[in-house]
């Protein structure tokens, strides 16, 4: 007996990290964390409310009473011993919040620091819950484990950015290549990798009982293969890693060559490099973000599913 979870549950996880993200990427450059010269500044603040409102919207319609009896969502307010319920509260406050400060970066009036730093906390919160609210469920042994809530959270980070700079890119015409964000986007793809690693090789080894090996090995030689290996390393995680590293290694080199020879760096008038590039790249990661949550929810096999635990 395999999970019955739809393709609804996989985008809502989508895009709630997707969103989150997205928030926390022009937080990052509005500190400048990702470079003075970041373009980054503004269209996560525009999309990441949006997008967590939609995928909230996709979860209440697939609880079944979405559409019937609207009412009875009520309750997912009411429990506060349940992780559904402060998840609930959180999303529902991001989104306001998140909105807010959007519409600030819109018409370009600054937004008071509290409210800045708290969509920040609530971002955090949100990207993390995406993938606890998964791990809490002692049923499925695949799910059961503290290393999924890092997975989803660093995931959430990097498809964010992707989401950023792609929309930056195609809409406000922002050229955000700098190698700051770069070597950002690096850290946590390894981060992401390493993490993944991690949890196979625990799954695999027994750690988390037989019916998540099971689980697993649908991952590595089962069904999902070919999206595990494929899609999700190959595409979502191989590539834009070697992408990152060959843009970072072109970047050191000709600052070295500037420096040498006692030449300016690059100006913004340069002209843009990598646009094509920058895009394929960036849509493999959101590939890779969207595989990654679908192969957790597909694979995983709860502990009824007659196979015999020691």
């Amino acid at each position: 007996m395999e999970m019955y979870w739809n393709w609804l549950v996989v985008t809502y996880l989508f895009l709630g990290g997707l969103g989150a993200g997205a928030y926390l990427t022009s937080f990052a450059a509005e500190m400048g964390w990702l470079g003075q010269k970041s373009g980054l500044k503004k269209m996560g603040y525009f999309i990441g409310g949006p997008i967590v409102g939609l995928g909230t919207a996709l979860l209440v319609f697939d609880l079944g009473q979405g559409f019937h009896k609207p009412w009875l969502l009520w309750r997912l307010i009411t429990n506060m011993s349940s992780v559904m319920t402060w998840g609930t509260i959180v999303l529902a406050v991001f989104i306001m919040v998140g909105v807010l400060k959007g519409y600030l970066a819109f018409i370009n009036k600054p937004a008071p620091r509290a409210v800045t730093w708290f969509g920040a906390l609530l971002a955090t919160a949100t990207g993390a819950y995406t993938g606890f609210l998964v791990s809490v469920i002692d049923a499925i042994p695949f799910w059961s484990s503290n290393i999924i809530p890092v997975i989803f959270f660093v995931s959430a980070l990097s498809t964010g950015l992707s989401i950023t700079v792609l929309l930056s890119h195609i809409i406000e015409k922002t050229e955000s290549e700098n190698s700051r964000e770069d070597a950002v986007h690096l850290g946590l793809i390894l981060a992401e990798l390493a993490a993944v690693a991690v949890f196979m090789g625990l799954m695999v080894s027994g750690a988390n009982g037989v019916v998540a090996q099971k689980s697993a090995a649908l991952l590595i030689s089962g069904k999902y293969a070919i999206v595990f290996w494929g899609i999700f390393i190959g595409v979502g995680l191989l590539f834009p890693l070697a992408v990152y590293a060959l843009r970072l290694r072109t970047a050191n080199r000709t600052e070295n060559m500037t420096l040498a020879a006692g030449e300016m760096a690059m100006t913004e008038e340069e002209p843009p490099k990598h646009s094509y590039l920058t895009i394929i790249t960036d849509a493999a990661v959101l590939v890779g973000g969207y595989s990654l949550r679908m192969m957790i929810i597909f694979a995983a096999l709860p502990i009824w599913d007659g196979i015999k635990i020691p």
